[in-house]
Formats: C-alpha cells, sequence, structure tokens
C-alpha cells in the first residue's frame, strides 16, 4: 500500500470520527447541561410582591413594555423522538436491565457492570492496536541501527536523513505507524456518547423527557434545594429523597404545573423503582465539595472528597501501568524533552479528573476510577497473551550488518554522460566513442611488420630485407671454432 492510500484513508476515518462527534453533539441539544432559563421563584412565594423575572419563553414583557410574571406551565411528558436519543434510549434500557439484577436497584454496580460490558465490546480494538505495537517493536533492532548510523549528528539534514530512512523501513516491512490510532479514534466519540447516558439516567435510563426534567430542576430549586444542572443524577437522588418524606407532594406540584397529576404518576413511577447511588450509608449522588474547612465532622463529606483524591491517584497510575505494559517508541535525540512530556501527562490529565469530578456526582468519580483500572487490567492481559518481542546484544549487531549490508542504489548514466577515459591516455584507445570498453585482440606477425614499417617509414629510416636470412641455432662446436680463428 503507498503513502497516498494510506494518507487518504486516515484523513477519511479523521473526518468520520470528526462528524460524527459534531452530530452528536448538535443533536444532543442540552443532554448533559440542564436548562436552567424557567425560575418558578415566585410561584414558590405567591405572597411576596416583586416585578417578575425574564425567564426566556415563559416570561416575557408585555405591551406596555412590562415585565409579566411566571405562570404555570404545562409539562410535555412524550420523551425525544431524534435519532441520537432513541439510539441512546435503548442503551438506557440496557442499563435499566442491568439495574433490575443488582443488589438494592445499585446504580453504582450497575456503571461497574456496564464498564466490563463495554470494554469486552472495544477488546478487539484494543487486540488491533496491541499488535501494530507488536509489528512496531520487531522493527526496533533495524531502527537501532539506522539512529547508530546518524548518532550524534543533530543537524536539520542529517535528522531529515535519518526520518527519511525509517520511514522507508516502516514502508518494506509494510508497517504503519498511524494504523494504531484509528481505533482510538474510533472509540473516542463513541465513549462520550456512553458518558451522556451515564450522567443523565433520567432521561435515558427511565425515559424522562426534556421539559420534565427541566421543569423538576426548577421546582426543586424553587422549594430551596440546591442540585447541579450538570447532569441528572443529583436531581434524581434530589426527588426520590423529596417525595419519599412528603416534601414533593401532589399539592407542591399543582403550584407549578397544570398537568400535576401526569408528572406525580411519573414520579411516583421513579421512587417505585428507584436508583440507588449508595454504597453503604455514603450517598454517592452527592456533588464532592473542596472546602473542606467547613466540614467540621460530617463523615459523609470528608468521605466523599476522598472521591477526587483516589481519581487523581488511581489515573496516575494507571497511566503509569499503561505506559509500562505497551511497547514504548525509541527514545530520539530529544529523548529528555520527550520525557518531560510524558511526566506532564501523567499529571495534567489526572489533575484535569479532578477538576471534572469536583463539579459531577461522586458515582461518575467511581466509574472513572474503575474503568481506568479495567483498562490496565486489559493491558496487563494482553502483554502477557500477546508478548513483545525481546532482543539481545546479538540480535542488534546482526540487525548492523544487515543494514550495512545494503548494496547502493544503482545509478544509470546518461546518454550525455561523454565518452568514458581513463586516467592513463594510453588506454583510450580501449574504450569506443560511446565510451564502452573493446578489448584489444593479439596482432598476427604479419601485421606486426606491417606496423612496424608503417612506423619507421613514417620516422625517416631504411628497412633491411633479412627475410632470406634464417635462424642459427647455437651449439657448444661453434665456440671451439672461434677459439681457432683467434689463434690463427
Amino acid at each position: 500500500m503507498n503513502k497516498k492510500k494510506i494518507v487518504t484513508r486516515i484523513a477519511i476515518a479523521l473526518f468520520l470520527c470528526f462528524a460524527l462527534t459534531f452530530a452528536f453533539t448538535s443533536c444532543s441539544g442540552g443532554n448533559i447541561t440542564i436548562d436552567t432559563s424557567l425560575d418558578f421563584s415566585e410561584l414558590a412565594n405567591p405572597e411576596t410582591e416583586g416585578t417578575g423575572t425574564e425567564t426566556g419563553t415563559e416570561t416575557g414583557t408585555g405591551e406596555e413594555g412590562e415585565n409579566t410574571k411566571q405562570e404555570k406551565v404545562e409539562v410535555n411528558m412524550a420523551a425525544s423522538s431524534s435519532f441520537l436519543d432513541v439510539f441512546l434510549s435503548w442503551i438506557g434500557t440496557a442499563l435499566s436491565w442491568i439495574t433490575k439484577i443488582m443488589p438494592a436497584n445499585n446504580y453504582i454496580l450497575t456503571l461497574c457492570v456496564f464498564a466490563i460490558i463495554m470494554e469486552i465490546l472495544f477488546l478487539p480494538f484494543g487486540i488491533k492496536q496491541h499488535k501494530n505495537s507488536i509489528k512496531q517493536a520487531k522493527l526496533k533492532p533495524k531502527e537501532m541501527a539506522i539512529r547508530k548510523k546518524y548518532a550524534g549528528r543533530n543537524d536539520q539534514a542529517t535528522q531529515q536523513k535519518l526520518n527519511q530512512e525509517i520511514q522507508e523501513l516502516y514502508q518494506q516491512e509494510n508497517y504503519n505507524p498511524l494504523s494504531g490510532c484509528l481505533p482510538l479514534l474510533i472509540q473516542f466519540p463513541v465513549l462520550i456518547v456512553l458518558y451522556w447516558v451515564v450522567v443523565n439516567p433520567m432521561k435515558y435510563v427511565l425515559a424522562c423527557s426534556d421539559n420534565f426534567i427541566q421543569v423538576m430542576h426548577a421546582i426543586v430549586r424553587a422549594e430551596g434545594h440546591t442540585v447541579t444542572s450538570n447532569g441528572s443524577i443529583q436531581l434524581l437522588n434530589k426527588i426520590i429523597e423529596l417525595r419519599s418524606n412528603g416534601a414533593l407532594g401532589d399539592e407542591i406540584l399543582a403550584k407549578y404545573c397544570t398537568n400535576p397529576a401526569a408528572v406525580a404518576e411519573k414520579i411516583d413511577a421513579i421512587v417505585a423503582n428507584p436508583l440507588n447511588f449508595s454504597i453503604g450509608s455514603i450517598d454517592l449522588g452527592q456533588i464532592p465539595s473542596y472546602e473542606f474547612w467547613n466540614f467540621g465532622s460530617n463523615a459523609t463529606l470528608w468521605i466523599l472528597l476522598l472521591v477526587p483524591v483516589l481519581t487523581f491517584v488511581v489515573y496516575f497510575f494507571s497511566m503509569r501501568l499503561n505506559r509500562k505494559f505497551s511497547f514504548q517508541p525509541t527514545q530520539t535525540a530529544d529523548a529528555k524533552q520527550q520525557a518531560c512530556s510524558n511526566t506532564m501527562m501523567d499529571v495534567t490529565m489526572p489533575l484535569m479528573s479532578v477538576f471534572i469530578t469536583f463539579g459531577v456526582p461522586a458515582a461518575i468519580g467511581i466509574y472513572w476510577m474503575f474503568k481506568s483500572i479495567l483498562g490496565v487490567l486489559k493491558q496487563f492481559i494482553l502483554s502477557r497473551v500477546m508478548p513483545f518481542p525481546t532482543f539481545t546484544d546479538e540480535d542488534f549487531k546482526a540487525a548492523e550488518k544487515e543494514m550495512a549490508g545494503k548494496q547502493p542504489k544503482k545509478i544509470q548514466k546518461s546518454a550525455n554522460a561523454g565518452k568514458v577515459r581513463s586516467l592513463h591516455h594510453i588506454d583510450d584507445e580501449d574504450y569506443d566513442e560511446k565510451g564502452n570498453y573493446v578489448p584489444v585482440s593479439k596482432k598476427t606477425d604479419e601485421e606486426e611488420k606491417a606496423t612496424t614499417n608503417n612506423s619507421t617509414m613514417a620516422n625517416g629510416t631504411s628497412i633491411k630485407d633479412e627475410s632470406d636470412k634464417q635462424e642459427k641455432k647455437f651449439s657448444f662446436g661453434d665456440l671451439f671454432k672461434k677459439d681457432k680463428k683467434d689463434d690463427k
């Protein structure tokens, strides 16, 4: 697969993920945050004189520009029929089934079971990502050999050459570094949607309409109770508490609603099978507070404060352990900067979770902690079932020899390169005009004589014809003959 196809697929995946997230966000309206524009403060105290408040569609201005008072509202009991809300209601229905089989309808245990189910469903993505890491780990000796070749050279040109050779190695081995990110990109919008279901049980688990949740939030606030607008866990917990002790009777509902009977019927259905947010005597439907100086001897508030603290601890160590059980890429020249970045992430992400935990019920913090522990457990199991390869010094040396033994690319000579000449001009006639080597064949005796004659004539000398002379053989008798001549 070439680079263009890889880049195209990644771009499509990113576009789909962001488009899906944007669509979910656009369709959600007020899925997590409850609309607080409705104000029943005047209806709660009808004897108190006031000029009224402007409350959006319910409170407006008359023809003379004077403010009008808030009137009773008719609660729309029909649930939303949008595609996203219907889809999330299916998930909420599954949570409702799980809650019914939990001891005392405990919603905390339901969230833990739900987290386990989600980890099992997302397990194929985790396996895919782990296999991709194993494939990268197998290339570590060769990658280290390339990095060793350019060790100590940090200039830009060298680093570009280093990265180019590493990318060529990945391409030869059919390894895509970004393929491990795709499972995370797919899971991200899904996890956001599941978070909406977890923090808003009134809408998705109990099938309450948005208008019903908004009106009940306004009634509880008008009766002098403080509830958060981030999700409906605390609101649901407060409705069950007030309805059970008679502080939210039919006469109270009649002050705010034109259809109090329908509202009371829905509340009674909720109270009949309430979601339990408690572990023992600790109500985890409440929001932890950081104002510990006002806790005094209230043990519940101190225990709730432990939830953000434990969230930080669990999140911090889970990130460390996940990094330990996962393959870590080869350290580059800026290893110190990379280590600093990892340390910052180890601290920043847990601190962000602590900040969020102080704004949501403690049950969400318990869910996050349990989900983090499950993530570490999953990564530990994968690292044992499919372990990463280990290498010895001999493996790294063999990789260095293999990478060093690669033949250089063959250079094609241009047709216009000209005639190839030797450094010694005596060899020039061994090549033709195109620069190709032509071996010289041995010359015959006649050709040699002809060449010699031509050379001699060119120099202006005469040649004696000695062709009639015969070659004499040497013998010892000739020596004695010569001596006799000398004696005479």
